[in-house]
């Protein structure tokens, strides 16, 4: 890991209350490397990760903070305060976003962890969010939240991406043909979030992530995998979420897979999933239709029932046993829900873009409120924040289901692909170069549904987590 050089600056009083804004060039270099004059000054260090929060929330994150330099994960937290206060921008996340950018050049981060979401049921934010403005066609929403925009630094080399190619203030544009921002996608750090909306939800998440880090390691429990579908498509051949969770659990050759299948009579009900999350397993994966706060299951009659919803969580007891889940579904992740929005609502505000229909109005999403759990739920999601795609049957009768070879299933499939096969070890890693190999492969560029499904993928959970835990 990296370690602190201690280099310090003789000159760094010149610059003590006088941060240079975003954009301006600083006063000198060090072994040639510009030392920004902001928060990012005064000594050059190197950091594997920079926590990124109000300051209400830096007591409740310092065991965090402690915990991660301990085993060598180089750590340090700046405040949302200090941040506004030094750079200037657009609005608060372009701000967050120059910071990022600082950090990335000045103490070569790897990592970028977002504490803070909205504050209580509020329609403020403790740390910002970015929304992309982009019509898909088939969606009621035209805007969704979009953290990889936190993580997509440069538009090139290494010119700074502010996602307004076209300058006209809309970010992430995409409506009609024409009016379009181009947009350049790929990640330069690897960015997770923790919605918190309150300082005990912060001291939760943080001693879930330490016990997970120190405890996990050699448990049995952990080699366990249960992955639950149904026939998500009825119209086409073949029970496509069951299909793509067959394909995921291909890939963890050595976990024991327990599969929850609605045509196979195993998945019936609230009460299997519960029970197989109880008893254990590293990963939850699922692949069948969404809501902001349940997942949802149709058979082959196209008949549907709720495999899960946010009611049944406490019945988690799951203890210290927590699964990283991937909710292969519709807006699992939309963590700009609240029950405030049924003001909006009720006023039709046209210019309040998050509330559309009632399942807005509810506390908190699926995605969070499995993390935030306390005694039970998971360590970790990877989910979306708005509608996602999938495929049905076998164009080109390959012998592989097209649901798991394009949009979220496909992501899905990768995010196992990297971890058993290719040994990447870090959460944050895994969900970032899915999304870079993503783009790789698919017209991201070209195509509206490819270019959402990278948008819209999001990661709640500390994205330096090792998974597995350390020996």
């Amino acid at each position: 890991m990296k370690r602190k050089i201690g280099v310090i600056v003789v000159l760094v009083v010149l610059f003590v209350g006088s941060p240079v804004l975003a954009g301006v060039k600083s006063f000198f270099d060090v072994d040639n490397k510009t030392i920004s004059s902001g928060l990012v000054a005064a000594c050059k260090y190197e950091y594997d990760i920079v926590i990124i929060a109000p300051e209400k929330f830096t007591q409740e994150i310092q065991p965090l903070v402690d915990h991660k330099n301990n085993h060598g994960v180089q750590t340090i937290v700046k405040t949302t305060e200090d941040i506004y206060s030094a750079y200037e921008g657009r609005d608060d996340a372009e701000k967050v976003k120059y910071f990022i950018k600082d950090a990335l050049e000045q103490w070569n981060i790897t990592y970028v962890l977002l504490v803070g979401g909205k504050k209580g049921q509020s329609f403020e934010w403790y740390v910002p969010v970015r929304y992309s403005n982009l019509d898909d066609g088939f969606s009621r929403y035209t805007m969704f939240i979009s953290d990889l925009y936190f993580a997509d630094i440069y538009r090139g080399e290494n010119e700074f991406e502010d996602w307004d190619s076209d300058g006209d203030g809309v970010f992430a544009e995409w409506i009609g043909f024409t009016n379009k921002d181009v947009l350049d996608l790929v990640p330069d750090v690897y960015v997770g979030r923790l919605p918190c909306r309150n300082e005990i939800e912060v001291s939760t998440i943080v001693d879930k992530i330490i016990g997970y880090e120190n405890n996990v390691y050699g448990e049995l429990w952990f080699k366990k995998m249960v992955v639950a579908g149904g026939d998500t498509f009825p119209a086409f051949e073949g029970p496509e979420g069951e299909l793509t969770c067959d394909r995921a659990a291909g890939y963890m050759k050595d976990f024991q897979i327990t599969k929850l299948y609605a045509t196979e009579g195993t998945l019936t009900g609230p009460e299997d999933v519960i029970n197989a999350i109880n008893e254990g397993c590293g990963f939850f994966f699922t692949r069948a239709k969404g809501g902001t706060d349940r997942i949802r299951i149709v058979t082959t009659d196209e008949t549907e029932f709720v495999m899960l919803h946010n009611r049944h969580l406490t019945k988690l007891k799951n203890m210290d046993a927590h699964p990283i889940c991937f909710l292969g579904e519709c807006f699992h992740g939309k963590f700009d829900v609240c029950i405030l929005n049924f003001i909006k609502l009720l006023l039709k505000d046209p210019n309040y873009h998050a509330v559309e229909t009632n399942s807005d109005v509810i506390f908190e999403c699926i995605a969070w409120q499995l993390v935030r759990q306390k005694g039970g739920g998971a360590i970790a999601t990877v989910s979306n924040t708005n509608l996602c795609f999938g495929s049905g049957g076998d164009t080109n009768n390959n012998g592989i289901n097209d649901d798991s070879e394009g949009y979220g299933g496909w992501l899905a499939v990768e995010f196992c692909k990297l971890y058993r096969e290719e040994g990447l070890q870090t959460l944050g890693e895994i969900y970032g170069t899915s999304i870079k190999n993503y783009i790789d492969l698919f017209p991201v560029r070209t195509n509206k549904i490819h270019y959402k499904s990278v948008e819209e993928y999001i990661l709640i959970g500390d994205p330096s987590l090792k998974i597995g835990g350390y020996p």
